[in-house]
């Protein structure tokens, strides 16, 4: 006698009381499989462009815009911060978007390969 039994839907049950196929993915057309872990959110290619703009915005507020009296004796440093950040912001941020559209565009591209097949 076999482990499994079959089912009126023509579903395998193992011992356990398993589905096989849902366990397996087979039969599912609807959504494909991930393979490996999901993707980490520090490799984004929008992550450091957007953590640069809000240095750049914090030094920026805190540099020129700020009255209080205990952020005024780190005015020159949050300046120097200001100057230094915005160059790099000028760079990254471009660079970061076109990356983020490049991504975009291979995965359309994969998906359209995909689905023509």
């Amino acid at each position: 006698m076999s482990d499994e039994k079959d089912l009126e839907s023509g579903h395998r049950i193992d011992a356990g009381g398993m589905d096989r196929e849902a366990a397996t993915g087979e039969g599912s057309t609807t959504r494909p499989q991930r393979r490996g872990p999901p993707p980490n959110p520090l490799y984004h290619p929008l992550f450091l462009p957007v953590l640069l703009i809000g240095f750049l915005l914090w030094f920026g507020y805190d540099g020129f815009l700020t009255s209080d009296p205990d952020m005024l004796e780190h005015q020159g440093f949050n300046r120097i911060m200001f100057y230094i950040m915005l160059p790099i912001c000028l760079w990254m941020v471009p660079r970061g978007i076109r990356e983020f559209r490049e991504d975009q565009a291979k995965a359309a591209a994969k998906q359209a390969d995909g689905n023509s097949s």
